[in-house]
């Protein structure tokens, strides 16, 4: 049977919408698969439905939508503009970009934080004439910012988000076992910062862009962002934030409902019901509770390293009691390889784009850091 020209473009313009798709959003794909090829062995059932954490979902719900609010509010734009101002040089100003990637990663997450800064960072470079090893180690730094910044607070990462939710940490605990980290984090950053990216010229243009803030939508969404750290810490029932949120983008920002990550959303959902079939796998059950026994640390940042932070925490909170190994291992399990983090690849794939980019030193510096600073936190702790 002859398949006519209009059919056979249809087809194609088809295949390429669905590839387009598939390259997008290859994390999502992934977790689609795990979760139908490992329902072979534990079919659907009411255990898929318990084995989905909707608390979990409704946060992140809430807080990408405050993070979205906050882009369009154009606070972000407005920061980043005003402290260019202020800079004078390069030196001053790359330290600003790097550290405003590192503590609003910690309330807007990394994702957020990079997509939001790794675009006008570029732009700000090109601007000022820097080659493009300069802006190869920027942008590898602001990703590494972004990081470990995020991993300081319960909101900062949406593996945070989950742990909290999953194993009920309260401020106290989870604080007591990150901050550590965060301190020395921030000190390794800025040890990198002093090493690849101080220098002393002057700025050869001034930002003149007279950028502000809607104060009105700024003031709503540092509201919810607020309730929503009430909520990870169960002072505030998340129902209630739920609820409050999504009426308040209903009613009087729809554009800011649209713009929520939902395919982020289906991709937990994917890995929760993962996560509950394997579960139901006897030898890979003792298998990862082996693991986890001897190191839940290392055995997280591992595991990272292959499926990323978030999936890693949603599969092997099941097989331990340690609430703070899940946490540190896939916090610190971040760094490493591209796929450790989804952030990582967010500011790659902008950084890729570039006519003039040099792919090669890019991966090469960015796995060369990266595993360096895993090192470090690692060994650090075995310290502690």
């Amino acid at each position: 049977m002859l398949i006519s020209p209009l059919t056979l473009n249809n087809i194609c313009h088809w295949v390429r919408i669905m590839l387009k798709f598939i390259k997008s959003e290859m994390v999502f794909v992934i977790a689609l698969a795990a979760a139908v090829l490992s329902s072979f062995f534990n079919p659907p059932s009411q255990e898929w439905i318990s084995a989905v954490d909707f608390r979990t979902l409704a946060l992140l719900f809430c807080l990408m939508g405050a993070s979205e609010g906050f882009k369009s509010s154009g606070l972000f734009t407005s920061v980043a503009s005003s402290l260019t101002r202020k800079a004078g040089n390069i030196s001053r100003l790359s330290l600003f970009l790097v550290m405003i990637v590192f503590f609003s990663s910690m309330l807007f997450t990394n994702d957020v934080a990079l997509l939001m800064f790794v675009p006008f960072t570029m732009m700000i470079m090109d601007k000022e004439k820097r080659d493009e090893n300069y802006i190869i180690r920027i942008v590898i730094l602001e990703t590494i910012a972004a990081n470990l910044g995020s991993m300081t607070t319960p909101v900062g990462n949406p593996q945070n988000i989950f742990i909290c939710s999953y194993f009920s940490l309260d401020a106290g605990t989870f604080f007591a076992a990150i901050f550590p980290y965060s301190l020395i984090s921030l000190i390794m950053v800025l040890i990198i910062w002093r090493i690849f990216l101080a220098e002393r010229e002057k700025l050869e243009t001034e930002n003149d862009d007279d950028t502000s803030a809607d104060r009105k939508k700024t003031l709503m969404f540092s509201v919810f962002l607020v309730l929503a750290l009430l909520s990870v810490f169960r002072v505030l029932d998340w129902k209630i934030l739920f609820i409050a949120e999504l009426a308040v983008l209903i009613i009087f920002d729809r554009k800011t409902l649209l713009k929520i990550d939902y395919i982020l959303l289906l991709t937990f959902v994917c890995f929760f019901i993962f996560s509950a079939n394997i579960r139901s796998i006897d030898t890979v059950e003792r298998l990862l509770t082996s693991f986890m026994d001897k190191s839940a640390i290392a055995t997280s940042a591992i595991v990272s390293q292959v499926i990323s932070n978030v999936p890693a925490a949603i599969l092997l909170s099941p097989f331990t009691d340690s609430a703070e190994g899940v946490l540190v291992g896939t916090d610190i399990g971040g760094l490493g390889t591209p796929v450790a983090s989804l952030a990582s690849l967010i500011s790659m794939k902008f950084y890729f784009k570039r006519e003039r980019g040099k792919k090669g030193k890019y991966i090469i510096l960015f796995l060369i850091l990266n595993f360096a600073l895993l090192a470090i936190l690692a060994a650090f702790s075995l310290v502690l």
